[in-house]
């Protein structure tokens, strides 16, 4: 199985000559950041699978799918938007956490996830960058404010291959959801807290995965964000014997 991994949580899974998508998103401004990969960049997808409603993981959708027919997996909350947004009702599958889905080689189960909850130091550490960047702030704002996630976050595990593939949209787990351990693979957003390498260690330690690629720390929506240094996240797994390593953009790896 191939893993490509674009911006933030955007990720292309592929088996053989099927693909499926993760959150298609490539930054902001919306079509400018990496106008070689525009529109129709996941539009090769056999199915395109969404964790949960936050812009930066449903933005740019419906242009990043141009001229695909591909079904959009999703709960409601980012249902409701992408509807609002102009994508065919056709298109949208509403998955609930437990179900299971079969895409040509793949098979993508959902469990219930939880959202990174913001911390403190965070907060103060990017006040400062969004009053110094008014006009971004209240852009940002609005983006917010149009694309709710209303606590439906979902947690996928994909098998094909002969592998198994956990992928997280946002670094959070459900105390009471019974998560499959000893997956493959583990991609972790590595984003959201000022301590992260302490906050992220109990879940992979939970999950127990033989390995765990970093995706979401680079710096996709400023002034809300900055670039995330991975490396203390990867020295404390390293020390601990998972291997570990940051995902590099648009760079495709071998599971």
């Amino acid at each position: 199985m191939k893993l490509q991994w674009f911006t933030t949580a955007a990720l292309l899974l592929t088996e053989g000559d099927r693909s499926i998508a993760f959150d298609p998103f490539l930054g902001l401004p919306p079509g400018k950041r990496w106008p070689a990969l525009d529109r129709g960049t996941f539009s090769d997808a056999a199915a395109v699978f969404v964790t949960h409603g936050h812009f930066d993981h449903i933005l740019e959708l419906p242009a990043l799918c141009a001229g695909s027919n591909a079904p959009i997996y999703a709960t409601a909350a980012p249902c409701g938007t992408l509807r609002k947004h102009g994508v065919a009702p056709d298109r949208l599958r509403r998955i609930r956490p437990g179900e299971t889905v079969a895409v040509g080689p793949f098979s993508i189960t959902a469990f219930q996830g939880r959202h990174c909850k913001f911390d403190g130091p965070l907060i103060r550490q990017t006040v400062p960058r969004l009053c110094r960047h008014p006009l971004g702030a209240a852009r940002l704002l609005r983006y917010a404010a149009a694309y709710p996630e209303k606590g439906e976050i979902l947690f996928y595990q994909v098998t094909a291959g002969g592998r198994r593939i956990q992928v997280m949209g946002s670094l959070g787990l459900d105390p009471a959801v019974d998560y499959p351990t000893g997956a493959d693979a583990l991609i972790l957003p590595y984003q959201g807290r000022s301590d992260l390498a302490e906050y992220g260690w109990p879940l992979v330690a939970r999950l127990r995965p033989k390995a765990v690629y970093l995706d979401h720390y680079d710096n996709s929506f400023p002034p809300l964000t900055a670039a995330i240094d991975p490396q203390p996240f990867i020295d404390r797994l390293t020390a601990r014997g998972i291997p570990c390593r940051a995902l590099e953009p648009f760079s495709t790896i071998e599971l």
